[in-house]
């Protein structure tokens, strides 16, 4: 009898133990959800859906607070918060925000790197359009100057670093615009550079861009962003061949 209590006992520990550990889990799952539905809106640039992705996200975080795991949170699912910041910064247009805030000492890997020289080049970019206004031939050299010597290099680390042109064309692509004096000068004259790609996060993504919008399962982690079926015929691997 006294065994029989103490292995009744033990299973009903384990039940509660069980019980207690699926809130949690749910939990994660849910994270993942809207981690993945954020990715998608960014993608396909769903300003006001992906600013709400954003506050659902932390929302999670309190989440996991309360359940006193904020150490497990911190390190292992919302370590990249600053990048997830930064995207709804690029796509509000606040790249200042973007340069100075979300990314400010982030170049820790090549998507960081990416998505700074994308903030640091609009910002730029901006300037050069009033100092144009202003016939200001002085400041658009130096402007032009700064792209060729610092934003480059942000793009010239993520060719380095990152998958190569066919898991990540955006890089090669920036590289060789942001290398070269007649494409950079190009895309600083013109008002508005086309937003030619897919701005989105490279961990939670699949690779049509078209796909539908996610249904809450819990997704594949995927590669970078890829590039939709009409911009692989400008498709060019220059970055790739000039870093190595």
């Amino acid at each position: 009898m006294r065994k029989s209590s103490f292995w009744i006992g033990i299973s009903f520990i384990f039940v509660i133990l069980c019980f207690v550990a699926s809130f949690p889990v749910l939990d994660i799952g849910n994270f993942y959800s809207h981690l993945h539905s954020f990715s998608y809106d960014v993608r396909n640039h769903n300003r006001d859906e992906a600013q709400k992705g954003l506050e659902n996200l932390k929302s999670d975080y309190n989440v996991f607070s309360s359940w006193k795991l904020q150490y497990f949170a911190d390190r292992y699912l919302f370590d990249k918060t600053y990048r997830y910041e930064a995207a709804v910064s690029i796509l509000n247009e606040n790249y200042e925000k973007a340069e100075n805030e979300d990314l400010k000492n982030r170049e820790d890997d090549y998507y960081t790197s990416y998505m700074l020289g994308i903030a640091k080049f609009k910002v730029l970019h901006l300037a050069f359009q009033q100092a144009k206004a202003k016939k200001d031939k002085k400041q658009m050299t130096v402007i032009l100057g700064l792209i060729l010597e610092e934003v480059r290099l942000n793009f010239e680390k993520c060719v380095k670093e990152g998958p190569g042109p066919a898991g990540n064309f955006n890089c090669s692509f920036d590289y060789d615009l942001t290398s070269d004096p007649k494409s950079a000068l190009k895309a600083l004259m013109s008002q508005k550079p086309k937003q030619k790609f897919i701005l989105g996060l490279p961990d939670n993504q699949d690779k049509d861009p078209g796909n539908k919008k996610p249904s809450g399962k819990k997704p594949d982690k995927k590669g970078p962003p890829q590039l939709s079926p009409g911009e692989k015929k400008e498709a060019s691997q220059g970055g790739a061949k000039k870093v190595g």
